[in-house]
């Protein structure tokens, strides 16, 4: 039986994700408030005789439920940014659950803002070999935040400070 492999304590870690402003309680009720609004628009519609609208506001209804699903099953999405001495990895999580793993060496990693006029910057991490995207489903700010923070890691990474117990005061 083999020992279990020791994993080095992290530099940095960053677990990234899709911001949502509402969640399950949230969506229940603007849905209900939508539905009881509806019924009352179809109620009004079938007593003045227009019925084809009772159909379009049925569409309606489950047309906002079914996008709103679609926005939330995107929330299950993810990235986390792990540094360690030995490596980086990138790890992506799609909605449906399907991961993909980047790893790379840190000893020529640099942080890489790309700005557009009128957009988001792109951040990525580069180094020889390769450039990798990070940080999709953040908004400038954090954007700009994730960057000065990995620049911060790296710098750390690259002038480590050793604890030395004959120089301490």
């Amino acid at each position: 039986m083999s020992a279990p492999a020791i994993m080095p304590p992290p530099i940095f870690e960053a677990v990234l994700t899709p911001h949502r402003s509402m969640g399950r309680r949230g969506m229940f009720v603007v849905f209900s408030i939508m539905a009881a609004g509806s019924l009352l628009v179809t109620s009004l519609m079938y007593f003045l005789g227009a019925l084809p609208v009772i159909g379009f506001n049925g569409v309606d209804l489950i047309l906002a439920i079914v996008l709103y699903a679609m926005n939330m099953r995107g929330a299950r999405a993810s990235e986390v940014i792990l540094l360690t001495d030995e490596h980086l990895t990138i790890t992506r999580t799609t909605p449906r659950g399907q991961r993909s793993v980047v790893t790379m060496t840190p000893g020529w990693l640099r942080v890489q803002l790309d700005e557009n006029a009128g957009s988001n910057p792109i951040l990525s991490v580069v180094n020889r070999e390769a450039r990798h995207i990070v940080g999709t489903s953040l908004g400038e700010a954090e954007r700009r935040d994730l960057a000065e923070a990995l620049r911060s890691a790296f710098a750390r990474l690259r002038s480590p400070r050793f604890d030395n117990p004959q120089t301490r005061d």
